[in-house]
C-alpha cells in the first residue's frame, strides 16, 4: 500500500500528521499497521517520510482517526473545524474525545429527526 518513494514535503507533512494522531491515540505503530492492513515498516515508512501510502490506506487512516483526507494531505489543518450555513463557525478542535462523540451522537439523533428534504430533479 505505497506509492512514492522519494522524501518530499507531503510525505513529510503526511508522516507528522500521521504520527501526532497515532500518539494522541496512544496507539502503536504495530496497532495501527493492524487496522491499516499494512505491516508496522509501512507505517513507519510513512511516518518518517519515506513512503506515502496509497489512496485506500489514506481512507482508512482518515476513518480511525476521523479526520478529514485533506488533512493527512497536509491540504486543510483544520481537523475538526465545521463552516455551518448562514456564516456560523465551531472549532471542534477544543472539544474533548467525549465531547467530539456527544457531537456526533447529537447530530444522527438531529438529521433523524429534522432531514433537508430532498430537491426533485428533474
Amino acid at each position: 500500500m505505497m506509492s512514492k518513494t522519494k522524501t518530499t514535503d507531503n510525505n513529510r507533512e503526511f508522516g507528522q500528521r500521521l504520527r501526532q494522531l497515532r500518539i494522541e491515540q496512544n496507539m502503536t505503530q504495530t496497532e495501527l499497521a493492524d487496522k491499516a492492513r499494512v505491516s508496522r515498516s509501512s507505517v513507519a515508512n510513512w511516518e518518517s517520510g519515506i513512503r506515502f501510502p496509497d489512496v485506500d490506506a489514506i481512507k482508512i487512516i482518515a476513518a480511525l482517526f476521523n479526520v478529514p483526507m485533506d488533512y493527512l494531505y497536509g491540504m486543510n489543518d483544520n481537523r475538526y473545524r465545521i463552516n455551518i450555513p448562514d456564516n456560523l463557525n465551531f472549532d471542534l478542535a477544543k472539544l474533548s474525545e467525549e465531547g467530539l462523540k456527544r457531537i456526533c451522537d447529537y447530530y444522527e439523533v438531529m438529521l433523524a429527526r429534522f432531514p433537508r428534504p430532498e430537491k426533485n430533479l428533474p
